[in-house]
């Protein structure tokens, strides 16, 4: 186990240079690590951006990578996770069951 004061260190996505665990994100496109930082009194460099998502009130982590390709807010549909439809199996034709009860006559 890790003890508390060691962190994982990591290659940026943008930049190309190391990057602590604390001091990073993960793009929600790419999957890579980029610069983020997370707190506003230190000064830190910062390679992406990170926003909440007005429809899903959720945070949205994106690298300046992916930004430059989409725009101002990068669509999901444009990385590499997409999302591969299943194929539908036709369902057998239903079999009449039989009637519980009696008709009334």
């Amino acid at each position: 186990m890790a003890s508390e004061g060691s962190a994982v260190t990591f290659r940026c996505a943008v930049c190309g240079e190391p990057v602590d665990e604390r001091m990073s994100a993960a793009c929600n496109w790419c999957d890579q690590r980029y610069h983020l930082n997370q707190r506003n009194d230190i000064e830190a460099k910062d390679c992406g951006q990170v926003w909440i998502d007005e429809q899903y009130m959720a945070l949205q982590f994106a690298c300046n990578n992916c930004l430059a390709d989409g725009g101002s807010e990068p669509s999901p549909t444009k990385g590499p996770r997409q999302i591969r439809q299943m194929p539908v199996r036709p369902r057998p034709a239903a079999r009449p069951r039989p009637r519980r009860y009696r008709r009334r006559t």
